[in-house]
């Protein structure tokens, strides 16, 4: 979670906790379109995490 934070990223904790266990896992975050959270879209991609939006 540190590297995370270290980087830069500016999640709240829930977003934290998904981008840290989808990376340590190697999992895809997905989100339903309606809830589209665009600082951790952004951070995933920075880590190279693979992020969805779902209809």
């Amino acid at each position: 979670m540190s590297e995370v934070l270290h980087a830069g990223h500016h999640l709240n904790l829930l977003s934290l906790e998904a981008l840290t266990a989808a990376r340590s896992i190697g999992a895809v975050i997905c989100l339903a379109r309606d809830d589209r959270n665009n600082p951790l879209l952004a951070a995933a991609a920075a880590m190279g995490v693979e992020a969805r939006l779902l209809p």
